[in-house]
């Protein structure tokens, strides 16, 4: 006996087309979902693990925090202090990077070794594999800043010791920078490490700053951590940018918590707005 076999009609084919695209509708974004949450995990555990090395530091050096140098932006931290706060820690130059970041990686050395790419006499227009850093003096190391996607909020001394950092922020709150942990009057309330939300002097570039170092030396702008899908348009109308979906926070207790970014407010105007 022959057996007929009945195809697909044309409109049975466009039905299972249609549902397939329905189907990948509702799985991508939900994909996209997981996969940032599961970035603001390790992120998380990059800040606790950092905060760790700092007050471990920190004990053993009557209670003085690392010196992070004297780079212009809050995530310009000298070689110097990460590798005390890796030797106290055990972390590797990794944890210093937010896995959220799109365009900060821990193995281009154009961020994780800063100032000294600009010795090397290569272009800069490409990602850098990194160099051993073992022939680098104490001095160098001191003086060489890293550039990372993370904010440190340990003071900035002058040579005279004093703080060169603004001693209130631009909600009016005392500005609270850690030399000392013991000095500190509230360790679980005191941020000591947090993501990078930053913008223009604006409240809708988060995206595209254009201002910072690595946009003339690379010609890649500088980005917020943990962006959402969330669109923001300039007043002009002209271009848009993401809006951050918030970052994580670690204290000088060692932990650390997410706040979303509809409880952030510009905090500092230093070149540009830095937000928690």
């Amino acid at each position: 006996m022959r057996i007929m076999r009945r195809a697909f009609t044309l409109i049975e084919l466009l039905v299972v087309i249609a549902i397939i695209g329905l189907l990948l509708a509702v799985i991508i974004p939900a994909l996209s979902s997981a996969k940032e949450q599961a970035y603001r995990i390790i992120c998380r555990n990059n800040i606790r693990q950092q905060c760790l090395g700092v007050i471990l530091f920190a004990e053993e050096n009557n209670g003085k925090v690392p010196d992070p140098g004297d780079g212009y932006w809050f995530w310009d931290v000298s070689f110097w202090c990460t590798n005390q706060i890796s030797e106290a820690s055990g972390i590797d130059h990794k944890v210093y990077f937010c896995p959220s970041n799109p365009r900060k990686k821990s193995d281009d050395a154009r961020y994780w070794q800063y100032e000294w790419v600009f010795g090397w006499g290569v272009p800069l227009n490409a990602p850098l594999s990194l160099r051993d850093e073992s022939v680098l003096t104490e001095a160098q190391q001191k003086n060489y800043y890293r550039v990372l996607s993370y904010i440190y909020m340990l003071d900035r001394l002058n040579p005279n010791g004093t703080s060169r950092l603004p001693q209130q922020l631009q909600t009016g709150e005392d500005a609270v920078w850690i030399s000392k942990i013991p000095d500190l009057t509230n360790a679980p309330s005191t941020i000591m490490i947090m993501d990078a939300v930053i913008s223009d002097r604006n409240r809708w570039n988060f995206t595209e700053i254009q201002t910072g170092g690595a946009y003339p030396a690379f010609g890649i702008a500088d980005t917020t951590n943990h962006l959402s899908r969330r669109t923001l348009v300039n007043p002009a109308g002209n271009s848009t940018s993401r809006e951050p979906s918030g970052g994580n926070i670690g204290y000088a207790d060692g932990h650390c918590e997410w706040r979303a970014f509809n409880r952030m407010d510009y905090r500092l105007d230093f070149g540009q707005w830095f937000w928690w």
